[in-house]
């Protein structure tokens, strides 16, 4: 039996991850899975701050042999999962509960924010997981697909939530990494800047660890900028490894370690990208393999632009200003360069998201030749032709290559400027 949270936050305050955190809180026992935290298409208008839903599988039938799993805590008391069956009067119990919390700490009155609700059955069909990854979905058209004999469906406001839910139900983990949340509700207290780099450095001790600190910018990125719930989230490839790093913290800061729970994640993976795409689409997000055609320029605001040539048709590349340094590095790209750009495509232009320089162009630059008879510097006479001034000799121009240093190599925007989902280069490879 699956139950799907979403849409109850706001871009200024909470966190859907809450309800999911109290919600595994309370019926812990029936899981036997971490609970999962599933984000979806980054590219569409009027999604909540980190565009991510909330799904949890209880059991249907009681786990064989299962041992406990301590997933995080609860009010400073170890909050485990160990797949007891959940009866159909329980699964009841749980979809009230759930109503309850949606209610009591979803936010009200933002046209944005929406909640919708769903339980069911079985897992729905993957189609619904991609489609939310790549396009903007219907609600109506979504309700068609999940409404049945197995389903009950809750909704506030025009219910865009039930799209979120069931693409969370719908995820079927082929990649897979995790987070670490922490929380006080309805916010932590302001955090000293060195308590912030303290808990980062420790994150960052271990290698199983990504996109927690921001060293080109001087930033600790897993406190979140909005008065949400959330004290911080750690994200990482081992669940294990996140539990002694939250240990360390614990010891150093007892405050943080009251509330936590690990989620599973789609974050980092890559799932929202098409491969080499016969067609992109908008609010899709591609990789492209293509030829640079333009040499890279800034325009005003900051944002770096060039263009590609992919499948025979020219596309604008834009890196935004947010991604600082990344910019300086790939400006020094050429026409003739070869690169795969991962990014989110929108009116004909694709956002980078990051960068992988396959081949790098030769390039020449021409040069006033010396007249082979008699020596002297020729002159530009128009038409490719340089004329000696002595001797009226017509040659045509030398060529000699212009030195380039190697930019061959993987590129990425720091920590602060990356999306949830996008794959670091650390992890490509490993999931």
């Amino acid at each position: 039996m699956w139950i799907g949270i979403d849409d109850t936050d706001s871009r200024r305050e909470m966190c859907s991850t809450y309800i999911g955190f109290l919600m595994s809180g309370r019926f812990s026992e029936y899981m036997n899975s971490f609970p999962r935290l599933v984000r979806l298409n980054p590219n569409l208008p009027f999604k909540t701050r980190g565009n991510g839903a909330v799904s949890i599988e209880f059991c249907s039938h009681a786990a064989e042999n299962t041992e406990p799993l301590r997933i995080g805590k609860l009010d400073g008391k170890d909050l485990a999962i160990s797949g007891e069956r959940c009866s159909t009067s329980r699964q009841d119990d749980i979809f009230n509960v759930g109503i309850e919390y949606v209610k009591k700490y979803g936010v009200k009155n933002e046209v944005n924010t929406n909640p919708g609700m769903v339980m069911s059955g079985t897992q729905f069909e993957e189609e619904i997981y991609k489609e939310a990854l790549s396009r903007e979905m219907k609600i109506g058209d979504v309700r068609k697909r999940i409404e049945g004999p197995g389903s009950r469906i809750y909704t506030e406001g025009n219910g865009r939530g039930i799209i979120g839910s069931s693409a969370a139900i719908a995820w079927r983990k082929r990649k897979v990494t995790y987070e670490l949340i922490s929380y006080k509700y309805p916010h932590p207290d302001l955090i000293d800047d060195d308590v912030k780099r303290r808990v980062g450095d420790i994150a960052e001790s271990f290698g199983t660890t990504f996109n927690n600190i921001d060293r080109e910018n001087g930033a600790v990125s897993l406190f979140p900028r909005e008065r949400t719930p959330v004290i911080y989230g750690i994200r990482g490839t081992d669940p294990v490894d996140l539990l002694k790093i939250q240990s360390i913290i614990e010891s150093e800061y007892p405050e943080f370690g009251m509330n936590y729970i690990i989620f599973e994640t789609n974050q980092g993976t890559d799932d929202h990208i098409e491969f080499m795409p016969a067609r992109m689409l908008e609010a899709g997000s591609y990789m492209i393999q293509c030829t640079v055609s333009s040499v890279p320029r800034r325009e005003k605001g900051g944002h770096l632009k060039f263009h590609g040539i992919y499948r025979g048709e020219d596309i604008t590349l834009i890196a935004f200003e947010p991604s600082k340094k990344f910019r300086t590095r790939i400006e020094v790209l050429r026409p003739g360069d070869f690169i795969d750009v991962y990014g989110s495509y929108g009116k004909g232009s694709l956002k980078i998201e990051k960068i992988d320089v396959r081949a790098q162009a030769r390039l020449f630059q021409r040069v006033v030749p010396d007249c082979p008879v008699c020596g002297e510097r020729t002159k530009n006479c128009g038409n490719l032709l340089y004329k000696c001034p002595e001797c009226g000799h017509m040659v045509p121009p030398s060529y000699e290559e212009v030195k380039r240093e190697p930019i061959l190599g993987r590129y990425e925007p720091p920590v602060s400027a990356r999306r949830h989902l996008s794959m670091p280069w650390k992890l490509e490879g490993k999931l």
